[in-house]
């Protein structure tokens, strides 16, 4: 796990305890996995690498030490994964944002991370590539990951876990702002893009709270996972999807 500083923004970092896959230096020699994530972070001069934990429990302390802006988590950690630790992260610490790395692009990870808090998923193969951008997505409140994810996402989860009658009472502008809530959109942003007043969009996400009994962004994020309109959300929210 990494934590980077953007802007006065700090970032931790995750990683397993044995690295295989190089990462090219600037001079052409090649570094461990984890350290060329490092270097690729810090030689952006707009994070700053604070801390790095080799379990899921250490990037869960760390970040209750550190309390780091971001964090670049890798999903395969040994002891607590990455799925856990970041559910353990964004829980205790909702303004934190959390990057996952993962080996696969099975769309039940990228759905496990969001679920978990993640504001977004990028393959270990196209880190060296696209690891700043997906960064920058996330520290501007954006969600970021894969494109060829989205249309494999599930679409048919069970909304009858105590969630049906509350998402059931939501009107259409309700789960607008919702999706746009839970995605990492403000107020003012979200009365912006769908031509509300700021001070409805407030009245809008009390609502939201009370009918679905939830408190955070994060608390939104799991109850459109569980209910299966993950889909919806990123369609409505004009999630960034590149093509990794």
């Amino acid at each position: 796990m990494y934590s980077a500083n953007r802007a006065g923004r700090e970032v931790l970092g995750t990683f397993r305890g044995r690295f295989r896959e190089p990462s090219s230096r600037p001079d052409g020699k090649f570094l461990p996995w984890h350290a060329g994530i490092k270097l690729l972070i810090e030689l952006t001069e707009r994070y700053d690498v604070v801390g790095e934990a080799s379990s899921g429990q250490a990037a869960v302390e760390r970040v209750n030490a550190l309390k780091p802006d971001l964090v670049v988590m890798d999903i395969r950690m040994p002891g607590m994964d990455g799925i856990a630790a970041t559910r353990k992260i964004t829980t205790r610490n909702p303004d934190v944002r959390v990057l996952v790395l993962t080996a696969h692009d099975d769309p039940e990870y990228v759905e496990a991370a969001i679920e978990a808090g993640a504001m977004g998923c990028l393959s270990k193969r196209r880190a060296r590539s696209d690891l700043v951008g997906a960064l920058d997505m996330v520290a501007a409140g954006r969600m970021t990951f894969p494109a060829h994810v989205v249309g494999l996402l599930s679409k048919a989860r069970n909304a009858s876990q105590g969630l049906a009658g509350g998402w059931d009472s939501l009107s259409d502008r309700e789960r607008d702002v919702l999706y746009l809530t839970a995605t990492g959109y403000t107020a003012e942003e979200i009365a912006r893009r769908i031509h509300l007043a700021p001070k409805t969009v407030a009245n809008y996400r009390m609502s939201l709270k009370s009918k679905l009994g939830v408190q955070s962004r994060v608390d939104l994020m799991r109850v459109v996972v569980e209910s299966g309109h993950l889909a919806d959300m990123l369609k409505t929210a004009g999630i960034d999807c590149e093509d990794r």
